[in-house]
């Protein structure tokens, strides 16, 4: 099954537009009349809706819901909005769960993805793209279900409600570089309005000082975060370099059990895949060697056979793997002519903003790392602004237009967030490629 694409994703898909929210009347929750929330049209006789100001994801206030039945169908909370024919909107909402024992399901036109009830005191955002069939009204908002634990009567917190819109499910975001970018979230706020590698300093203060993680805790991560709910959607361990993302996978990875050890062949086990590798940042060095948010888990044998040849298009394969990613020597037109590696299509925008991640989390180290290895200085251009040659930025820049942020990336990345405390900004704000590198 093909995954779905989400044009302006994560924070952006909340603050970037504000037109775009008129389509979801007082989803910031600001506007309250004898404690009711204005427009909100369907409130169930299972929860109780009040005005919150001390817990807020952005604005004044927030809809503190109390929930207080384990009848799920009394929990729903919604309103009625106008969608046009053609249009796709990603609908989404940030939550914030105090006890654990309820989660929130976003509805839009039908009962839709679930917030993670386990991570509690802090805000994550569930969303949901949708591609209205009719110019036609439906019904958007949440639905409340009891999870183990549930002791009756719990709060949960539900700020920014609200879609953003795009004319079709492909391209990119765009942008124009150089004009800055405006209505940032909270934990963006200090790169308002910036632009250019200017942009880039300021991301790099926001996303430094994350916490390091052991190498062992990268399985924890996995166990709990790489589960294929996308694709097949089958609970396996989601692997970049054997996902067949329009047909069943030729094998499957169990979290714990098929962890590497020793392989032979494909599909014998998964490892800890450094998409930046490693010896390029000097070997086994924290924080880059232990940083979830470019490391994947893949498949052990094509790992190795990736080795640290630098990601690229190849024009001729000496090795294939069985969903199509590829080994060989660079296509001509790369502007490179060693021996690259290729992920498949599915893939490429991940990859291309997890590297203009580590350009940006270690702005600091990073021009040095140039000279580690001959794979890497072909990368590299040794400095701590564009941070790569001219030849592989190119092509990162179009692998990102090319693959725009999924719902998969969204998720991971507020995944990250909760394990080691920092985010990828080219996730949560697909805009701040152009705006940085663009010119």
């Amino acid at each position: 099954m093909k995954k779905t694409t989400i044009l302006l994703s994560g924070l952006l898909a909340l603050s970037l537009n504000w037109s775009a929210f008129a389509q979801v009347s007082n989803g910031d929750f600001e506007d309250w009349t004898s404690g009711t929330p204005d427009d909100w049209t369907t409130i169930d006789s299972g929860i109780s809706v009040s005005e919150n100001t001390s817990i807020v994801y952005s604005g004044s206030s927030s809809a503190a819901i109390t929930v207080n039945t384990t009848t799920q169908g009394s929990t729903d909370f919604r309103q009625t909005v106008s969608v046009t024919s053609g249009q796709t909107y990603t609908f989404s909402a940030w939550i914030y769960h105090t006890e654990g024992g309820v989660s929130a399901r976003l509805y839009v036109d039908g009962y839709q993805n679930y917030s993670t009830p386990s991570t509690t005191g802090q805000w994550q955002q569930i969303s949901y793209s949708y591609t209205a069939s009719s110019t036609t009204s439906i019904e958007v908002g949440l639905r409340f279900y009891d999870q183990s634990g549930f002791d009756g009567s719990e709060v949960v917190y539900v700020d920014l409600f609200g879609p953003t819109t795009s004319s079709s499910s492909g391209g990119s975001s765009g942008g124009s570089s150089g004009s800055g970018l405006s209505n940032l979230s909270s934990y963006y706020s200090d790169a308002e309005g910036l632009s250019g590698y200017t942009l880039k300093t300021a991301l790099y203060n926001i996303i430094k000082n994350h916490a390091t993680q052991s190498y062992s805790d990268l399985w924890t991560f996995y166990s709990a975060y790489e589960y294929d709910t996308y694709y097949e959607n089958d609970g396996t361990i989601i692997d970049i370099y054997s996902e067949n993302p329009s047909g069943s996978d030729s094998y499957t990875f169990s979290a714990g059990s098929d962890q590497c050890g020793s392989y032979s062949g494909e599909g014998d086990c998964y490892n800890r895949e450094h998409s930046f590798p490693r010896s390029w940042f000097g070997g086994a060095v924290s924080p880059m060697n232990t940083d979830v948010h470019h490391i994947f888990p893949t498949d052990g044998y094509v790992n190795a056979k990736r080795s640290s040849y630098p990601y690229g298009e190849v024009g001729s394969a000496t090795y294939t793997s069985d969903n199509g990613s590829k080994l060989g020597s660079a296509a001509s037109g790369l502007g490179y002519t060693g021996t690259v590696f290729e992920p498949i299509d599915e893939f490429k925008g991940d990859i291309a903003r997890a590297y203009f991640y580590m350009a940006t989390r270690y702005e600091n180290v990073i021009s040095g790392w140039q000279s580690n290895t001959t794979y890497g200085d072909a990368v590299l251009d040794g400095s701590s602004d564009q941070v790569f040659e001219d030849w592989f930025l190119a092509m990162l820049l179009e692998w990102n237009a090319q693959d725009p942020v999924s719902q998969k990336e969204i998720d991971r990345n507020e995944a990250a967030y909760s394990f080691q405390g920092n985010r990828n900004p080219f996730v949560d704000y697909p805009d701040f490629v152009t705006e940085i590198w663009g010119n």
